[in-house]
């Protein structure tokens, strides 16, 4: 790698998943980027969090009462499909 410093860590680790599939380590690689893209939703969702607390306006008293008694719609119901055999 060029500049370590100036790579964030998951990327090194996606480097290093990469050279591990490279060699042939398939089970290790995907264990590795997996794992990095597990921390990175972590980490976007510490982060939506943080912008809906910010952004979302203080609701009124009456407000909660008004949600709790708009009728809630049916649930939409996907229709049963046959699993496909594959041979």
């Amino acid at each position: 790698m060029k500049d370590n410093a100036n790579n964030p860590q998951s990327f090194i680790k996606m480097e290093r998943a990469r050279r591990l599939m490279d060699q042939g380590h398939y089970q290790e690689s995907m264990i590795l980027a997996l794992d990095v893209l597990l921390q990175e939703l972590d980490t976007l969702r510490d982060s939506l969090l943080a912008l809906q607390t910010v952004t979302r306006p203080e609701l009124p008293t009456a407000a909660p009462q008004a949600l709790a008694e708009q009728p809630q719609p049916e649930p939409y119901w996907l229709p049963a499909v046959k699993p496909r055999v594959l041979h």
